[in-house]
């Protein structure tokens, strides 16, 4: 879209209602090479590994389980969501299927927030200050959605957020809608 200002004119909503936030997947620990040591064992996870083809597979309709991991992925084509195939495949030149999941967690152009709460804190702040937007979206690393990892998250990152004023202490509304207006 050329103006997505001009189109929610058009259909009659405020700009400011549209809202624009990152998905990411911060992993913290208590120093920066605990949390890089934990990135490499859930990006070198079987489970991770099958996860994240099946997620790529699904957005693109290539069944990626039919390749052989320590290979090189051979020439694919697609009637699916052509852009995603695309960029996977680029990134995976010169690379084996496992190579290119497991390099950068197959996330093409993400920033990868691995530290202590405060190192990521800092360049959460950093990103959303150079390429603007309305917030971020966490969600958890593929299959590690657990209590320690929700702990981690509130009792850390959140904290070290707030600390820097990146996001609020408190509500002022009852509904989550309401909530992201607010930014």
């Amino acid at each position: 879209h050329e103006d997505p200002v001009r189109e929610m004119l058009v259909v009659g909503r405020n700009p400011d209602d549209c809202k624009v936030l990152f998905v990411i997947s911060p992993i913290v620990a208590d120093t920066v090479e605990e949390a890089r040591a934990k990135q490499k064992r859930w990006l070198n996870d079987p489970l991770f590994i099958e996860y994240t083809l099946a997620e790529i597979s699904s957005i693109t309709e290539v069944d990626f389980s039919q390749f052989d991991l320590d290979k090189e992925l051979p020439e694919v084509w697609t009637n699916g969501e052509r852009g995603s195939l695309e960029t996977f495949v680029r990134r995976g030149k010169g690379k084996t299927l496992r190579e290119l999941v497991t390099d950068d967690g197959g996330m093409a152009g993400a920033v990868p927030f691995v530290g202590t709460p405060d190192t990521v804190a800092e360049q959460m702040g950093s990103v959303m200050e150079e390429v603007g937007g309305d917030g971020f979206l966490m969600t958890s690393p593929v299959m590690r959605l657990n209590r320690r990892y929700v702990t981690e998250i509130t009792d850390g990152l959140v904290p070290a957020l707030q600390k820097r004023g990146l996001t609020r202490t408190t509500y002022t509304t009852d509904h989550l809608r309401d909530h992201l207006r607010e930014f």
